[in-house]
Order: structure tokens, then sequence, then C-alpha cells
């Protein structure tokens, strides 16, 4: 989705920009361009970056009317007269880094949207795909921060598509900054949690009410199968369970890779058929799963979801949560399980 600037928090915390924050393990992917806000004081491993300076190679970019220009140097030159940037990708090392909140303790952060990405609530996998799980939370800030404006390139990167910072068109080159009164969040305490709903491959959608959340053991109870159920601070470097992570934009996600086809299940438990991916929050309740050292500051019982299609995220304020019920077809499925027919058969 498309984040916009609104700001909605009325709290105070920490103002760190440019920093390295505790807690390793979380590899930082590519610069990040767009402000978090760490409410534990951790999470997210960020480099320190002295200025704004990139390097390494780049495309050019420049205005026509209403519509960007963006190519690479041995491929155009900008015309005479008009004023041109420079592109750095964000696949290359860089020095730019925008800005870092830190929490204060015992100083609650508010969530104002939980955002599951795209492919997730807009697309079917199969059995055969490799996913990528990622959940950014948002929330406003009560001073803005540093960010970052990126194009897109076209062409470039592994999928066709890929993002660089806008610069000066200059030696040395400076990243062209803005300010931002959001940021995403990251928390060490959430956990991602995919469950294998019902035993089969059905495409009816699973009753709601045969599900209990578990706060001690941090998934649902009367599911098929637990596939993966870790936190961030749980993390040990293997990359098999969530991260913190920056993506291609820039922004700090928790993100998961999942491959349905390669998970271990249960025998009679079919690949195919009825997921739940939950983000959760370690801490939220007495008596529940804790976050190791950390004393959690994050809410998302307020949030908003954008409501995706086919696939609906889901709030549940009691329990500081969210959940996406996604389908997973068979790698060479049948027409009775296209999405389409789908909805006819829920209850």
């Amino acid at each position: 989705m498309k984040w916009g600037g609104v700001c909605r928090a009325a709290r105070s915390w920490g103002l760190v920009t440019l920093l390295s924050c505790p807690m390793g393990g979380a590899a930082v992917a590519a610069p990040l361009t767009f402000p978090v806000l760490l409410p534990e004081g951790g999470g997210l491993s960020v480099e320190k970056a002295s200025a704004p300076s990139p390097r390494g190679p780049w495309w050019y970019a420049w205005q026509r009317g209403t519509e960007s220009v963006v190519c690479p140097p041995s491929t155009c030159t900008p015309p005479p007269g008009v004023e041109a940037w420079r592109v750095y990708p964000q696949a290359h090392p860089g020095q730019w880094r925008a800005g870092v909140a830190l929490g204060s303790p015992g100083q609650p952060v508010s969530v104002s949207e939980v955002d599951w990405s795209d492919p997730l609530e807009n697309a079917t996998g199969t059995t055969a795909s490799r996913m990528r799980v990622e959940v950014a939370l948002y929330t406003g800030l009560d001073e803005p921060l540093p960010t970052y404006e990126l194009m897109r390139l076209p062409g470039a990167g592994p999928e066709g598509e890929a993002w660089g910072v806008r610069a000066t068109n200059s030696e040395p080159a400076s990243a062209l900054g803005s300010w931002s009164g959001d940021a995403t969040v990251i928390s060490p305490c959430a956990r991602l949690t995919v469950q294998k709903l019902v035993a089969s491959d059905a495409a009816a959608r699973p009753r709601e009410g045969a599900y209990r959340w578990n706060a001690v053991t941090g998934e649902w109870s009367g599911s098929a199968a637990t596939l993966v159920n870790r936190a961030v601070w749980e993390d040990d470097g293997r990359g098999d369970g969530p991260r913190a992570w920056v993506d291609d934009r820039g922004k700090a996600v928790v993100r998961l890779d999942w491959e349905p086809g390669r998970a271990p299940l249960p025998a009679r438990v079919s690949p195919a058929g009825w997921y739940r991916l939950t983000l959760s929050l370690d801490g939220s309740v007495a008596g529940g799963r804790r976050c190791g050292p950390f004393v959690l500051n994050t809410s998302v019982t307020e949030a908003e979801v954008e409501a995706g299609e086919p696939y609906r995220a889901v709030i549940d304020a009691v329990w500081n949560l969210s959940y996406l019920d996604v389908f997973v077809r068979a790698e060479a499925p049948e027409p009775s399980a296209d999405v389409a027919q789908m909805s006819a058969g829920e209850s």
C-alpha cells in the first residue's frame, strides 16, 4: 500500500537519528529511507551514517511534464535546461539513513495501521510458491523525522522493478531528504505464527468460531498444525523465523520467508488448504508469553487494516494481535479450488 503522512500520535519519546540501535541478529537488507520507531528500544540493527552521501552506480532522472523519466546514463542524457537528478539503487550500499526514534519505558505506542503485504491479501499462492510474509506497522510522530524520496527503476531488479533514492546531480552527490510525521514500528515482541487450519485441502473457508487464541503458547487452539511460532526477539540468525527487515523500499517490516510445500506436516495433513498467519505481541497479557528481556510498549488494539481482496486481515483488540487467513492451492489446482468459487462455500 501507499502510506500518506497523517500524524495521529500524542506521545513523547527520545528522538535519535542516524544511530546504531541495540539488538543484533536482524540484518539490514537495504538502506533505511523511511523513519522507524522502536517502542521497546531495540529490535532492528541500523548502521550509523555520517552524511547522506550515496556512492556507486546511479541512474539519471528528470521530470517531463507530469511524468518522471528514469534511465541509466549509458542509455540517455537529460535534455538541456532541465533539472536532473541521480537515483542510487537501494540494492547498493549507501550512506543515507532515515530517522530512528527510541521509545521510553512505560510509554505505550499505539499502532494506527497494520499493513500485511499486498501479495498475501490479493493473490493465491500454491504449494510450489515461495511466499514473502511481510507486515508493516505504522504510527504517527510527535515530531517529524528525516525521510528520503525513492523513485522506481523500471526494468531493474530480479522481478523487473527496483527502487533508488533521489540525489543531486553533482560530485559528490547528496541524497535528497525531507521530513515525515509518520514512521513504521518495529517491536522485538512481534511474533509470527503460521498454522494450517484444517487437515484437508477443502476450498470452503473454515468456521471462524472453531479457533481460540492461546496466549500461553502464542497460537490458535484447534488448528491442524503449527508450522512457525517465533518472535523477533528469538531470532537466532538462521533466517528460518521472522526477523526485522528493511525492504527494497527502505521501510522497516517484520518478514518471514515461507514455502508451504516444503514445511513438515503431520501425516494426513495436506500442504494445500487454508492457513492462518498471525502477528501477535509477546507480553500482551498476564500469564502469556513474555517478551524475553523487553517490556512491551506496542499496541495494535486501535489499528486499522487495509481491506484486501480476496483475503482480509483482522484486528483482534482483545488479544492485541492481527491475523490473515489465506488459501494455498495445490501446484496443479483443480477448477473447484479457484478463489472465485471459494466465496460461495464460505460459512
